[in-house]
């Protein structure tokens, strides 16, 4: 008896809201699965698509065929696929979308229309016609429709080519594009060195040995469950996590690690491969399109017992999961900022839940969510309270910058700021005088010392100082920031530069002054002050070169830099123990940002960044540069004291309502047109709050807040107004904000963003 034809539910890594409906040809049938990658025809274009599933029957009165299959098994299986429906459900993207994050750039495979010269040539009338055949024989009888397009851009392509296709002058071709064949095999990520020796292991503490146990037993028994590592700074949270991965590959079982920036990952690779030498899979957006399409089949293939990456390494596809590992898991960087706006660490939860596994988010300083989880039984709380060997925590002291202004004479390390037409910035000093001191006596003793700015460039922005104009960004609501070594001022949002100048483009005066300070500027101090001293810089202009922020951390460690100079990125994961003095300037800066987590950041990055300190044999000091000394967030990292933190910033989000004591949505409209964005602003704020009052969830106190312009309004052209959700139970708020996104339709001017659970407010 002949078998009903089956039909498969495909989707394609785009925004469409629907799955698509295709009908499996009989040869086809064995080699279709759930996860399997597909060629299917969509208009006239040849396309990549993912099977959702099998059908018996097709809900259409007609369906076109899928025209091959592209892989000898699925790339994605029914966790990811479940994991992908979750996602699209809770951050309000299409499947498409989300499938198009979760796979490498590679996966895709679309067609590539080629115009092609016929021999025997028909005269053509037209002047356009004429022209479009005198290119394509240009380019020897070859040419892509894509570039056509380009080159003649404002023309009505199609039908131009149409009538040159039907006349016999040209012939359309539809190609695939040219795709790298899948390795079987990859031995070794590009980023991993092998390790000659074996990795040394030590005897744990009480409470390292108690965190072990606790979740060795939950990886036998199986099943689901999520743990807060609590330790400080230095307290071996990484040699738990080994230990547990040791235990779950002796059953058989797999792992990932998760961590937040890429600069982390040379020293982790180089204790995970160690210890599981030739089995480690590396995965994150540092690699090429083929690297990462190499790992993810050698990852597939079950060809590593351990996955490492940043947060797309999320969807790595891992089979036979055992533990996910989330380290620094309060880290900012997990939360995706554009596209589908997902967070890592949440994401990594709900994959060990599909999974049945254990996870483990390890950090010194938690997020005040995973604390607040812990308290209300959905997490398990595992405490590491001491540093590795009883080393003590380093001493911290708060400088107050207040008492350092000086009206009378200029400090001792003043320096030429370029461009300086007076000399109103030379008495307020970067670095004070006990921090100055302080530096001389650690390079005095061959001990290494870190110094964290967050601001990267040499000032903040050139202003004249006869008429006050000040350079900004043409395309974005920011000024532009003085880079000195490149002679530039860039915008550190959209990327546009300009050349340096000395003559105020108002007043034509050479009157331009440099304001504020970043790491290029401290770095160009410190060679004056201390030119004995081997000084480097980390930040992205310094490691923008693949393979150079390896290059620097290599040397770091190995104790060939005496003074090391970085924004945020110095703050994570970096354990070296020749450094026993850490200073902090101008720390300050992120308790200013219109930011409800503004002083939860403020605590998590000094503490990390203190936390670099005292690793090794001698003892740490650090000291807080600020102009706020008596704040709360400051008093609490001085003393080392998280739950007083915890307890005073809780306090604070709860009569707010914000998170964890409230969920929010944020609702980004943008447009190149200010007047629209906000006329869309308005009238979306007031048809939301409509709905509300016409529906039962308005018994769910739901608050609308705004619009409002975003903090930057203008971003790469485009003007931004916001609204804020907020209420107590996600599902009301998603309801909400699906409204929103039914009220503005993808294809107007308007764009609109949906941000569930927001991290950046600007």
């Amino acid at each position: 008896m002949h078998e009903p034809q089956k039909f498969a539910r495909v989707v394609i890594p785009a925004p469409l809201n629907q799955p698509l409906i295709y009908s499996i040809p009989e040869t086809l049938e064995d080699h279709l699965a759930p996860g399997t990658r597909v060629l299917i025809p969509l208009q006239k274009r040849t396309m990549t698509g993912v099977v959702l599933e099998i059908l018996g029957e097709n809900p259409l009165p007609q369906a076109r065929e899928v025209l091959a299959v592209l892989d000898d098994q699925p790339i994605l299986d029914l966790g990811l696929l479940k994991l992908a429906h979750w996602i699209s459900q809770y951050y309000l993207a299409s499947l498409g979308e989300v499938l198009a994050t979760m796979l490498p750039p590679n996966s895709r495979r679309d067609s590539k229309k080629t115009i092609i010269l016929k021999a025997d040539q028909p005269p053509v009338a037209d002047e356009m016609s004429q022209r479009l055949l005198e290119e394509v024989t240009r380019r020897k009888g070859k040419l892509s429709v894509k570039t056509l397009a380009r080159q003649f851009a404002g023309q009505n392509i199609d039908g131009l080519l149409a009538r040159l296709e039907s006349s016999g002058a040209i012939a359309i071709e539809d190609r695939l594009a040219k795709q790298r064949r899948k390795p079987a095999y990859a031995s070794t990520s590009p980023d991993i060195t092998p390790q000659a020796s074996e990795s040394i292991k030590f005897e744990l503490s009480h409470e390292q040995d108690t965190a072990l146990r606790t979740i060795s037993a939950r990886i036998e028994q199986g099943g689901f469950e999520t743990f807060l590592l609590h330790g400080v700074t230095g307290s071996g949270k990484t040699e738990v996590y080994l230990r547990a991965i040791e235990h779950a590959r002796s059953l058989g079982r797999r792992s990932l690690i998760l961590i937040p920036e890429i600069s982390l990952t040379p020293q982790l690779l180089d204790r995970v491969n160690a210890r599981f030498p030739g089995r480690v899979g590396v995965l994150h957006s540092a690699l090429t399109s083929a690297e990462r399409w190499a790992q993810w089949w050698h990852v597939l293939r079950g060809n590593v017992d351990v996955v490492i990456g940043a947060r797309s390494a999320v969807f790595a596809p891992i089979g036979n999961l055992g533990l996910i590992v989330v380290d620094e898991e309060h880290d900012s960087s997990y939360k995706q900022e554009d596209g589908v706006r997902y967070n890592g660490r949440d994401v990594a939860v709900v994959r060990g839940k599909f999974s049945s596994c254990p996870v483990i988010l390890g950090s010194a300083t938690p997020a005040l969510e995973s604390y607040e989880n812990c308290r209300q039984g959905r997490y398990r709380l595992l405490e590491i309270p001491q540093r590795v060997g009883q080393r003590p925590l380093p001493s911290i002291q708060a400088i107050d910058l207040r008492t350092q202004y000086r009206s009378d004479q200029p400090p001792a390390h003043s320096h030429d700021v370029p461009h300086q037409a007076n000399g109103k910035n030379s008495n307020r000093p970067l670095m004070s005088d006990t921090f100055v001191a302080l530096l001389r006596e650690n390079l005095t003793a061959k001990h290494q010392t870190l110094i964290f700015l967050n601001r990267r460039g040499f000032a903040n922005f050139l202003q004249c100082v006869l008429c006050g104009h000040v350079w900004r960004c043409p395309y974005c609501s920011v000024t532009l920031t003085l880079h000195l070594g490149r002679k530039s001022l860039s915008c550190h949002h959209c990327d546009y530069r300009r050349p340096t100048t000395s003559i105020c483009p108002e007043c034509k005066n050479e009157s331009l002054n440099a304001v504020g300070a970043g790491t290029e500027q401290v770095e160009s101090i410190l060679q004056k002050l201390l030119p004995e001293a081997r000084v480097a810089r980390m930040d992205r202009d310094t490691t923008s070169k693949r393979g150079s922020q390896e290059a620097l951390i290599r040397r770091w460690e190995k104790g060939e830099i005496d003074i090391l100079v970085g924004t945020q990125m110095i703050t994570k994961g970096h354990d070296v123990s020749g450094v026993t003095l850490v200073g902090a300037l101008l720390a300050d800066l992120s308790m200013n940002l219109p930011d409800f987590r503004a002083a939860e950041r403020t605590f998590q990055l000094l503490s990390q960044v203190a936390g670099r300190s005292g690793r090794g044999d001698d003892p740490g000091r650090v000291i807080i540069q600020t102009y706020a000394p008596d704040h709360y967030a400051l008093k609490f990292l001085v003393a080392h004291d998280y739950q007083g933190f915890f307890a005073a910033e809780s306090e604070f989000r709860r009569m707010l309502n914000y998170p964890p004591y409230g969920r929010l949505i944020n609702l980004r409209l943008d447009a190149p047109k200010l007047a629209d964005v906000e006329q869309q602003a308005q009238t979306l704020a007031a048809e939301l709050r409509q709905w509300l009052t016409r529906t039962e969830k308005s018994r769910q106190p739901i608050e609308v807040l705004g619009p409002a312009p975003a903090p930057i309004e203008k971003l790469r052209n485009r003007f931004r107004w916001q609204i804020l959700l907020k209420g107590k139970h996600s599902p009301a708020l998603l309801e909400l904000a699906r409204q929103a996104r039914a009220l503005v339709p993808r294809a107007r001017a308007v764009r609109l963003h949906i941000d569930v659970d927001p991290y950046s407010m600007l």
